[in-house]
C-alpha cells in the first residue's frame, strides 16, 4: 500500500510550515551578525537601535535583506493559523488525504509555494518583480479557502 495515500502528511505540514517560518529569521539573524557585534537586548528585541546598528554597519542591500528575511519571518507566522486550520478543519471533514486533490496534495503544494514564496520575498528586491511575490502569496491563499469551502460542503 503506497504510504502517501494513505498516511495523513497533512498533519505533520503543520509543525513543518512552523520550521519554515523560522527559517527566513535565522538568516536575518546570519546577516545581522556580519555587521559585527551586536548588542542584543532581549527585553526589547525588536528594537528600533538594533536596525539602526545594523544599517549603519551592513551595506544598503545587505540591510535591505535583512529588513526583507523578518518580514517574510513575519508574514510565514501570520498565514500559518489560515494554514492550520484548513489542515485541521480538513482532516475533521473528512476530506480524503490521497489523491492529487487531497489533503496531503493540498500540503506539499502549500509548503512548496511557501518556499518559493520566502525565496522571492527574500532575494527580490526589484518592485515590478515582486509582484511575483504576491502571486505566489495569492495562491497559497486560495489553495487554503479551497480547502475550507470543500470543508464546509
Amino acid at each position: 500500500m503506497n504510504t502517501l495515500k494513505t498516511s495523513n502528511l497533512s498533519i505533520l505540514a503543520i509543525p513543518t510550515y512552523s520550521i519554515l517560518s523560522l527559517l527566513p529569521h535565522a538568516y536575518a539573524i546570519d546577516l545581522a551578525r556580519r555587521a559585527g557585534p551586536v548588542k542584543w537586548d532581549n527585553s526589547n528585541p525588536r528594537s528600533q537601535t538594533l536596525k539602526a546598528h545594523l544599517k549603519d554597519k551592513l551595506g544598503a542591500s545587505d540591510f535591505a535583506r535583512y529588513e526583507r528575511s523578518e518580514a517574510c519571518s513575519a508574514n510565514l507566522y501570520e498565514n500559518m493559523p489560515l494554514f492550520a486550520a484548513a489542515v485541521i478543519v480538513g482532516n475533521m471533514a473528512g476530506l480524503k488525504r490521497g489523491g492529487w486533490d487531497g489533503l496531503n496534495a493540498f500540503a506539499a503544494t502549500y509548503l512548496t509555494l511557501r518556499v518559493v514564496y520566502a525565496l522571492a520575498y527574500i532575494g527580490i528586491s526589484d518592485r515590478r518583480l515582486s509582484l511575483l511575490r504576491t502571486g505566489l502569496w495569492s495562491a497559497s491563499w486560495v489553495l487554503c479557502i479551497r480547502i475550507l469551502g470543500r470543508a464546509a460542503k
